[in-house]
């Protein structure tokens, strides 16, 4: 089930893998007759414009695609009951995420904590769990590169 899936940073998940193209992520989720939103976010007051597309299974999982029609990043939500290769899930509190990823820092510029392993955790401020995680490709880490969509 695409939903109980182990989400791998830099990689992906069984059913999305990072770069992988819009339409093949739609293909996915129609055959598997999943419905969805794709909202598009403008840029347009960015230096280098780069909108992204994004397809939303409410709840359960966000994919965001650049201007080249890639998927870049990855969001699953409190619905979502896959977990990292480490253990990390939403829904555990981040006292035990802490536990389980020493490297955790928070990062008061993005508002989450971010892992050395390549993802972030974003808390539910009034419970202290985690209530999404997000993997990305390496290049979301250069912004020269990613702006640009040189990957």
């Amino acid at each position: 089930m695409m939903y109980r899936e182990e989400i791998i940073p830099f990689k992906g998940t069984a059913s999305f893998e990072l770069y992988q193209n819009i339409e093949s992520a739609k293909a996915v989720l129609d055959s598997a007759k999943v419905g969805y939103v794709e909202e598009l976010w403008e840029s347009s007051s960015e230096t280098i414009p780069n909108p992204w597309k994004v397809i939303v299974v409410e709840g359960i999982i966000s994919l965001f695609f650049a201007r080249n029609d890639k998927l870049f990043k990855i969001i699953v939500w409190e619905n979502y009951a896959g977990c990292l290769p480490n253990g990390i899930h939403t829904g555990m509190s981040i006292a035990e995420a802490k536990k389980l990823d020493s490297t955790l820092s928070y990062s008061d510029w993005n508002e989450d904590f971010e892992s050395e392993a390549g993802y972030w955790l974003e808390d539910d401020v009034e419970t202290g769990t985690v209530m999404s995680i997000s993997v990305f490709i390496r290049e979301a880490l250069d912004e020269e590169n990613f702006d640009y969509c040189k990957w």
